[in-house]
C-alpha cells in the first residue's frame, strides 16, 4: 500500500512538532534558559526550513506527476506545519 504522505515530511513535521512540545514544556516548568534557547533556536531554523520545503513540495508537484498526491498531501501537511510554528512565536514574544 503506497502512503498518502512523504515520509520525509512525515518526519519533519512530527519532529517540529517535539520541538514545540519542549518549548512549550520549558516555558512552563521554567527548565533551563540556554536549553529553552537551543530550542528556539532550532524552532527558528525549523521555520525557515518549512518554508523551503513548501516551495519544493510545490516544485515537485509539477515535475514529479507519477507522485502528485503524495506530493499535494506533504505540502497539505506543511502548511497546517507553518502556522502552527509561527504561532508558537508569537506566543514567546508576549511572554
Amino acid at each position: 500500500m503506497k502512503s498518502k504522505y512523504n515520509n520525509i515530511a512525515l518526519i519533519y513535521f512530527s519532529a517540529s512538532w517535539l520541538i514545540g512540545i519542549l518549548i512549550i514544556a520549558g516555558m512552563v516548568f521554567k527548565i533551563s534558559d540556554d536549553l529553552v534557547v537551543t530550542l528556539i533556536f532550532l524552532s527558528a531554523m525549523n521555520l525557515i526550513i518549512n518554508l523551503f520545503s513548501m516551495i519544493l513540495l510545490f516544485a515537485f508537484i509539477f515535475i514529479f506527476p507519477e507522485n502528485r498526491g503524495q506530493f499535494k498531501n506533504s505540502l497539505v501537511l506543511m502548511m497546517f506545519n507553518f502556522p502552527i510554528i509561527f504561532f508558537l512565536y508569537l506566543a514567546i514574544s508576549l511572554t
